[in-house]
């Protein structure tokens, strides 16, 4: 049988050289164009605008007092009070109108028994003060048919105070005889009585005094800022949950206006938070010409979502009987910018995959399809997968 002759084929350097420039740049453009999918971290500053329903939560104490027929504010809504200072008459369970009308009865009587018996003496002082009282109530006149703005309740208290000089000054200056006597008794025996029935309630630090309660100062107090989660929140939103009962033996809360906060939720399903420590600009719907700054404290991610807080130290002003209302929050934030699809959510945590796994970031601000991100184990050029 013949034998079949097999060729050999004989592979020339030319061609192990073509293979070697093949595979660097199959190399090379690999390195240049990452794979479908992923990329790398670069640092980018971009807007952070949000527009939620905050809730105002204040550094304040609330004041009980127990059952009472009657309030006689002595200070207005907003007013500024030191330690000390009377806020509030309270008039409890059995007090009537009967009584105090019988003391300016009595009143009225020893005033008139005391001009009978000065009979035309002149006393500079005494012309003094009624010309003040004269003088004062026109005005008091005029603020009740609103010919003027004055503050009603204010004159009120002058009024009072002009009353009493008036009356020390001719218990002084008057030498009472048997039947100005008797009136002094008589008018001591009332005020003792009434005596039984009132009581000043004075403040018992600086502060500003509010007298609105919603039913949810237990539940929103600074002191339980580590008790306030979504769940809380969302109550506060929807007008469920405060206890308005408790309210009602509540006579005034006395807020520090110089420290105060709001909280919102963003979606868990969105994963957008405040960065913490950064500076905000905000603007409150209602509340025109005033630009607040607060700084944000830790978000805290929650199955239902994600609690933002922001601090505040200025003046509360319009906000202090707000509980819920919409804001502008805005700042420049600084981080990495990723594709929206590059950050997966669940239960409020946001994460990016990388080389390492999954690693935990912070979404600070969204455009319609990119991120900025922050994170401890972010760096300039990380590679990460979606």
């Amino acid at each position: 049988m013949a034998r079949t002759r097999r060729s050999r084929v004989r592979v020339s350097g030319r061609f192990y050289i073509t293979l070697l420039v093949l595979a660097i740049l199959i190399g090379v453009v690999a390195l240049i164009l990452p794979s479908r999918g992923s990329g790398t971290l670069k640092g980018k500053t971009m807007e952070a605008v949000l527009t939620p329903t905050v809730a105002v939560i204040r550094e304040e104490s609330c004041i009980p007092i127990e059952q009472f027929d009657m309030v006689d504010y002595l200070v207005n809504e907003g007013a500024t009070v030191n330690a000390e200072m009377p806020v509030a008459t309270v008039y409890k369970w059995g007090y009537t109108d009967e009584m105090a009308q019988s003391l300016v009865t009595i009143q009225q009587k020893i005033y008139q028994k005391q001009l009978s018996i000065l009979d035309g003496i002149e006393s500079t002082e005494l012309a003094s003060v009624n010309s003040q009282i004269n003088e004062l109530r026109s005005t008091i006149k005029d603020c009740v048919n609103n010919k003027n703005d004055s503050d009603l309740l204010s004159l009120e208290r002058d009024m009072e105070a002009l009353l009493s000089q008036r009356a020390t000054i001719l218990r002084n200056f008057v030498q009472p005889d048997v039947d100005l006597n008797s009136l002094y008794t008589e008018e001591s025996t009332k005020l003792t009585q009434l005596a039984e029935y009132t009581s000043t309630v004075s403040a018992k630090m600086t502060g500003v005094v509010s007298f609105y309660f919603d039913g949810f100062e237990q539940i929103l107090a600074a002191e339980k800022m580590d008790m306030i989660n979504a769940d809380v929140l969302k109550m506060v939103f929807d007008g469920s949950g405060g206890d308005a009962a408790s309210s009602g033996n509540m006579l005034y809360r006395l807020v520090n206006p110089g420290r105060w906060y709001v909280a919102f939720l963003t979606p868990a399903s969105e994963g957008l938070r405040l960065l913490a420590g950064q500076s905000y600009h905000v603007t409150f719907d209602g509340i025109h010409g005033k630009t607040s700054v607060g700084t944000a404290l830790a978000p805290v991610p929650y199955d239902g979502g994600v609690v933002n807080i922001l601090q505040f130290e200025e003046d509360i002003g319009e906000l202090l009987s707000v509980r819920t209302v919409d804001a502008h929050i805005s700042a420049t934030v600084t981080g990495y910018e990723v594709p929206v699809d590059a950050v997966k959510v669940k239960d409020g945590i946001c994460t990016l995959s990388t080389a390492g796994g999954d690693t935990v970031v912070n979404v600070v601000a969204a455009e319609e399809d990119t991120l900025i991100i922050t994170g401890d184990a972010l760096y300039e050029g990380l590679r990460f997968n979606k």
